[in-house]
């Protein structure tokens, strides 16, 4: 698949993921649809504190499309006062996050 990448909630005690691999590039829409499966899939705590990552990673997504030259985009979005507890989007190839 030509168009690859994920979408992550890290931390202490949890580690989710919605991933996509696909020979199209993804479509904002469906980028934002794989960020709320992956928060309503973790345990609402821990989607909580993470609200301000899931918001910036949501600008990130609207700010698309973002495509990779060489090697991954990969942007990190840390919840404040934690040491381990984060939000990622890692697009490994290809295009992500255009309109459709």
């Amino acid at each position: 698949m030509r168009h690859r990448g994920r979408i992550q909630a890290q931390g202490e005690n949890l580690e989710a993921s919605e991933a996509w691999a696909q020979n199209e590039p993804l479509i904002k829409n469906e980028g934002l649809v794989l960020l709320e499966n992956l928060r309503s899939k973790i345990p609402k705590n821990e989607a909580d504190i993470r609200e301000n990552a899931f918001n910036k990673a949501t600008e990130f997504i609207m700010q698309g499309p973002h495509e990779v030259i060489i090697g991954s985009i990969f942007r990190s979005y840390k919840v404040k006062g934690t040491k381990h507890e984060r939000g990622d989007i890692e697009i490994q190839s290809g295009v992500a996050f255009i309109n459709s």
